[in-house]
């Protein structure tokens, strides 16, 4: 019973890692490369590997049913979820506010 319990967990928080990481890969994308250096961060292409190399972690970490992985718990695994909960609250937020054209919080003055 608990057996499968861990099971489910494993497999839930190996996709949510999956999905993540595929997030952030698209959305780091989006930015241009000169956002990132007058942000004082890596390189585009840096990121875009180091996000690419997390998703292709988490596909390959999936645990049976879905893959034949143990799941984001091995070393690798806990690599790729620090690399990409470090873009989502450092990097993303910066290269945002540098980026001309990010679609941060609309600040509209009244109206619906």
């Amino acid at each position: 019973m608990f057996g499968s319990l861990q099971h489910l967990i494993v497999l839930l928080i190996s996709i949510a890692v999956l999905v993540a990481a595929v997030w952030a890969l698209i959305d780091a994308s989006r930015y241009s490369n000169s956002a990132y250096k007058s942000a004082g961060k890596n390189s585009k292409t840096l990121w875009l590997v180091i996000l690419g190399v997390a998703a292709v972690v988490g596909f390959i970490s999936l645990p049976p049913p879905l893959g034949a992985g143990g799941g984001v718990i091995g070393f690798l695994g806990i690599a790729s979820v620090i690399a990409v909960v470090y873009y989502f609250v450092d990097v993303r937020p910066k290269v945002a506010a540098m980026n001309p054209g990010s679609r941060g919080p609309s600040r509209s003055s009244g109206g619906w």
